[in-house]
């Protein structure tokens, strides 16, 4: 019968070959630090920008003209603008590893927030809702551009 032979092997060597299959065992393993490209947040967020744009190029129009741009007679505005964030808000909590882009919501919500406000004032000037259109366009914009990155990684 054949023999077995053993080969006593020296605790550097069981340590190489220990920290060896734990290496390729890691490698085989991936670590997400982001939330992965999500097609559906990418085309809500597109929808709320061009409405909230919309409104505001409206909203310039109407400055002047017999008191439509008045705060009480545009608060539906704000109620739909509120119920697309939140519904984007849920998605996006529902996502791991997608923190950035909830702090990006908490900010559009913050910026929603300070435009009612300034509506409630009224707006006397069109040259009022430029920067306001901006602000938010650039929200928006880190918005899809971080959802573009996650798509191409």
């Amino acid at each position: 019968m054949g023999q077995i032979i053993l080969v006593k092997q020296t605790p550097w060597q069981i340590s190489f070959y220990l920290i060896l299959i734990l290496l390729f065992t890691f490698s085989a393993c991936s670590v997400r630090l982001i939330a992965d490209y999500d097609e559906t947040t990418d085309n809500e967020v597109t929808q709320l920008q061009k409405k909230v744009d919309t409104f505001l190029i409206s909203l310039e129009r109407m400055i002047g003209v017999d008191n439509e741009a008045a705060y009480s007679k545009n608060t539906k505005f704000y109620d739909e603008i509120r119920v697309d964030l939140s519904a984007i808000q849920v998605r996006a909590k529902a996502r791991v590893n997608n923190e950035i882009t909830l702090r990006q919501i908490e900010e559009i919500k913050k910026s929603l927030d300070a435009l009612e406000q300034l509506h409630r004032l009224g707006f006397q000037k069109v040259e009022e809702i430029k920067p306001l259109r901006d602000a938010f366009n650039e929200s928006f914009s880190a918005i899809l551009k971080l959802e573009l990155a996650k798509k191409k990684k």
